[in-house]
């Protein structure tokens, strides 16, 4: 697992949180991220098969008597995965500045942050664990991170990042669906080809979607065009 993912393993646990902990259970947190951190390198391994309980608790180093007391069921590590997942990618949102300068930075940094999310050994196992969950009767732990459910609050971190032109909900929630459509397909085709061939040409196509919303809408403001960064 990469350092910048091991660093979002720590997503959900506030710094000031954690110094207010009693040594018991700073103890218990670290255990816990510990139990996480083996589910994502098991699954980014082996897929989610590769994560069976013995196997989570031998890359623990604890017994599953211990997993369990942590988490109760498999299900409920699965579950957490998914939480972890979902505060780390509205963590690196919040933390990539999408008000800050001009709009052609912004949309830059908005889906640069998506696709570092996007490649990442954690989305990966959310993504493995979201597939699965279609066989699996006790899927509905997945239904708060469906696109239907998150749709108000990716409309609304777009607002911000498009805060001077008035374009419709409705679009912004459109060019979002089309984003994480294609990033999360390309993430899959990295399997298949590690080395993402036109990588930075594919994600600037993107960008330059995003840079179109205002003319195309003919809403109000004006665009400030800088640099777009370099194809590869």
């Amino acid at each position: 697992m990469s350092t910048a993912d091991n660093r979002q393993l720590k997503i959900d646990s506030d710094p000031a949180d954690c110094l207010a902990l009693t040594h018991q259970a700073r103890k218990a947190q670290a255990t816990r991220d510990r139990i996480i951190a083996a589910v994502i390198e098991l699954i980014n391994e082996q897929g989610l098969a590769g994560a069976t309980s013995g196997q989570i608790a031998r890359r623990a180093g604890i017994t599953w008597g211990a997993v369990q007391h942590h988490f109760g069921t498999k299900d409920d590590i699965l579950t957490a995965v998914l939480h972890r997942a979902h505060a780390a990618y509205l963590a690196r949102l919040d933390s990539a500045q999408l008000t800050q300068g001009d709009l052609v930075g912004r949309v830059n940094r908005f889906v640069d942050t998506v696709w570092e999310h996007y490649r990442s050994d954690l989305y990966f196992a959310f993504s493995e664990i979201l597939r699965a969950s279609r066989l699996n009767s006790s899927g509905d732990y997945i239904a708060p991170f469906s696109l239907a459910e998150q749709q108000n609050i990716h409309t609304a971190i777009m607002a911000k990042m498009f805060d001077e032109f008035e374009i419709p909900s409705v679009r912004l929630n459109d060019a979002f669906r089309f984003i994480h459509r294609f990033l999360a397909g390309f993430s899959l085709d990295r399997i298949m080809e590690p080395d993402a061939p036109f990588e930075q040409r594919h994600l600037q196509r993107i960008k330059d979607e995003l840079l179109s919303l205002p003319d195309n809408h003919g809403v109000k403001g004006r665009l400030s065009f800088t640099t777009k960064g370099n194809l590869g």
